[in-house]
């Protein structure tokens, strides 16, 4: 499929859209099953209360190609978050649309969004051996903290936090 990046937009979900929070996450994680610290089978047996438990978390992003969904990222804050600070989360793009530039224009419309709201510092987590995310979100600015967290049964054994600056 070809497309062009202007036929592509990202779309802020509102609260009644959590089903299509619950069917990307649903694709991301039964797509790409290593990428993730959840398994589909886990969330597949989430009822509607924990699907909106989870859309309550933050702000999802969503990266649209016409009328699909092909790509999302969550904005998410726990309760001992700075109010300037934030957390990405979930990034992921369906396959056929990858190496396309369309992580990279969802990464930057969010961060220009975080960055005209006031948020200065953004920070993620990324599993271990996940080349391809390190070198996007290097392209933008991360930066390795050595903050690591061990992952038990996990095939990545563990995974690193990063930090962004939007100064």
């Amino acid at each position: 499929m070809t497309c062009s990046p202007t036929s592509f937009r990202v779309e802020l979900l509102a609260e009644d859209d959590w089903r299509r929070l619950q069917d990307i996450r649903l694709t991301a994680l039964k797509t790409d099953p290593r990428a993730f610290l959840s398994r589909h089978e886990t969330e597949t047996a989430f009822a509607e209360q924990q699907w909106r438990e989870q859309f309550s978390r933050g702000e999802w992003h969503v990266m649209r190609a016409g009328t699909q969904d092909v790509g999302l990222v969550g904005v998410t804050k726990e309760p001992d978050t700075p109010p300037r600070e934030c957390y990405l989360e979930y990034l992921w793009v369906e396959r056929r649309f990858r190496r396309r530039g369309v992580a990279t224009l969802l990464l930057r419309e969010v961060l220009d969004r975080l960055r005209g709201s006031g948020i200065q510092t953004v920070w993620l987590y990324i599993l271990d051996g996940n080349d391809p995310a390190m070198r996007l979100y290097q392209g933008f600015g991360f930066q390795r903290t050595n903050e690591r967290q061990e992952l038990p049964g996990h095939p990545a054994g563990s995974e690193e936090r990063m930090r962004l600056l939007l100064n």
